[in-house]
């Protein structure tokens, strides 16, 4: 039975004219009641299916992996198999296109680029599946961006009269694998490759002459090229790097790696770029490419709590790098600097703002400290993250202290139960230790949390903020919105964090992250496996509609917020957003009842 499909939608949309039509003339459609099973596990794949309408779940072990909703590809990668593991169950009635096996084998083999799609790790090196609201090919834009929104490694210039020893101990040095040298009025340039094949010759590098061993043959591109020239010219050379000019100067060199990287967006090449930085300059050029990783993995439909995984990391690489480019070793060895609230749990994956705290050792003073923790959130804002507007930040002398001082801060938090107390009181929990003496935070923690889980008054008045938001959601679950939008985290987002966090500061645990403290309850027995899966896939649910809306704000140059449009919502997505807000009632009243909130 063949219908209109849409093939403005990844990866169909890479399909040619007449391969759109073989695909069409195959199509089918199928209807599947609610609870029924789509896909059996371990059931022979004979269909790429795609859902036109409805809810189906992706099972495995009884475990929810995700939901998928209108056109969305059920099994694209399961296709490769013979079968598959997982079990596809109708969540709702819904309606299912269907197109037989070896049609879509044989179009995968005939378009590498619609064949891209379905081999996950090609599909991430060619950076083949765009966003569905974005147009045009991303590949062939990244292809035509200048050189100069690349990485490029800086120039390392030696004396022609260096030795081969000078030049390996250079790179070893300053973490290069090239450097150059001027001589008779020529540059030259001398690799790492180089130096492998003058190791082979058994010279010595002591004598050999740097100038004698270099390449004077240089590949030179401007740096307003487009990157495909760069790629062109690496492979018809068999190069790996590429000299880069600006007006006959050269500025720096493009590293094949870093030209993948671009491509790609693989995180543990940022990373390395991250370390690599040697000023505040090279650091913002690497920091730069983590948005195209947000927005390339949120594009694949890449679970929003494996993306805050990514960023997490790189994140925290970017914290230590700032602070160690702008603090002396005598002082990061004598204080420990602190990420806290989302960028603490692991979760803030869009620069909202930044919250970050330093505990300096008792009797440890110096003069440059104030200005290197003014330095540091200046350094922040410059990278994207605005000040914090409750100046939760290291420039604020109140989350500057000794670890003497913060443990009299935390016995006024518990004996002043204020609002302010309690908010300040979540943000601590939430903590990380980024770099310097981590012991520090460790004395800090423990200290903390042996007075607090047996405190039930103190755990009441720290719950209370629960019941501050209502929930959007009136009778027969409509969503209610203030001038068609809704916030998010007021709505959902921050009762599900911090009934989390209340939970977990009364059982005593020290995880952080809000998933990883949910599975520790369920382990622990305090919440049921089914309701604890609810939570988590309720809380990666709102964080993915904050992620993909935020995007938006930041690519209309609008400041990221936590609000949504309702009308830009599917009619799908607007019905599991409504069952996304019933969890969260039910979890408040779980939360009220737990910590008697109704006695307050």
């Amino acid at each position: 039975m063949s219908t209109l499909f849409d093939f403005t939608i990844a990866p169909y949309s890479s399909l040619t004219s007449s391969e759109q039509d073989r695909f069409e003339q195959a199509l089918d459609i199928q209807y599947f009641a609610s609870g029924s099973t789509v896909i059996a596990a371990n059931a022979a794949n004979t269909a790429l299916l795609i859902v036109s309408k409805g809810l189906i779940a992706e099972e495995e072990q009884s475990e929810v992996l995700s939901v998928y909703s209108e056109l969305e590809t059920l099994n694209g990668k399961a296709l490769l198999n013979e079968s598959a593991s997982q079990h596809w169950v109708a969540i709702e009635d819904s309606l299912v296109f269907s197109v037989p096996r070896d049609l879509i084998l044989e179009l995968m083999r005939s378009n590498p680029r619609f064949g891209a799609y379905f081999y996950q790790d090609i599909a991430q090196r060619l950076a083949m599946l765009t966003q569905a609201a974005t147009a045009g090919d991303e590949l062939q834009s990244l292809l035509l961006a200048p050189i100069h929104s690349v990485y490029l490694h800086p120039v390392q210039w030696l004396s022609h009269e260096a030795s081969i020893l000078d030049a390996a101990r250079h790179m070893q040095a300053h973490a290069c694998t090239s450097v150059f040298i001027q001589h008779q009025q020529q540059a030259g340039i001398f690799t790492q490759t180089d130096l492998r094949d003058f190791v082979t010759s058994e010279q010595h590098a002591s004598q050999a002459r740097l100038a004698d061993y270099a390449q004077y043959r240089l590949h030179t591109i401007r740096d307003t090229a487009p990157l495909h020239a760069a790629m062109a010219l690496m492979v018809r050379h068999s190069i790996t790097r590429v000299v880069v000019q600006r007006d006959d100067t050269i500025i720096g060199t493009l590293e094949q790696v870093d030209l993948l990287a671009f491509l790609t967006q693989h995180s543990h090449l940022i990373q390395n770029q991250i370390e690599r930085a040697r000023n505040l300059d090279e650091l913002g050029l690497a920091w730069a490419q983590t948005d195209k990783i947000i927005r390339q993995q949120q594009g694949q439909g890449i679970k929003v709590t494996l993306i805050a995984a990514t960023i997490r990391e790189l994140h925290r690489k970017l914290l230590a790098k700032i602070w160690l480019l702008i603090a002396p070793p005598e002082i990061t060895q004598q204080v420990c600097l602190l990420c806290m609230g989302s960028e603490g749990r692991g979760e803030q994956i869009l620069p909202t703002d930044q919250d970050n705290a330093l505990i300096i050792a008792d009797g440890f003073t110096h003069p440059d400290l104030v200005a290197i923790c003014e330095q540091f959130n200046q350094a922040l804002i410059r990278f994207g993250y605005p000040s914090c507007a409750g100046k939760v930040m290291v420039n604020n002398p109140y989350w500057r202290r000794s670890e003497s001082e913060f443990k009299l801060l935390f016995n006024d938090w518990q004996a002043k139960t204020s609002g302010e107390h309690m908010l300040n009181l979540a943000i601590w929990l939430d903590a990380y230790p980024v770099i310097g003496d981590k012991s520090l935070f460790s004395r800090l923690r423990d200290y903390l949390l042996q007075d607090l889980s047996p405190n039930d008054s103190l755990l009441g008045h720290f719950a209370l903020p629960i019941v501050q938001f209502d929930t959007p959601l009136g009778f027969f679950s409509q969503l209610r919105s203030t001038s068609g939008q809704l916030d998010l985290k007021k709505g959902g987002i921050f009762t599900l964090v911090h009934g989390i966090r209340c939970l977990a500061l009364k059982a005593g645990l020290k995880q952080r992250n809000s998933y990883h403290r949910l599975d520790a309850l369920r382990e622990r027995g305090l919440l049921s496996a089914e309701f604890a899966r609810e939570l988590s896939e309720t809380l990666a649910f709102l964080q993915s509609l904050q992620l993909r809306f935020g995007l938006q704000k930041a690519q209309q140059g609008k400041a990221i917020d936590h609000l949504i449009t309702l009308s830009q919502l599917t009619t799908l997505e607007r019905d599991l957003l409504k069952d996304a807000f019933v969890v969260v009632k039910r979890f408040k009243q779980h939360i009220s009842h737990q910590f008697k909130l109704h006695l307050l």
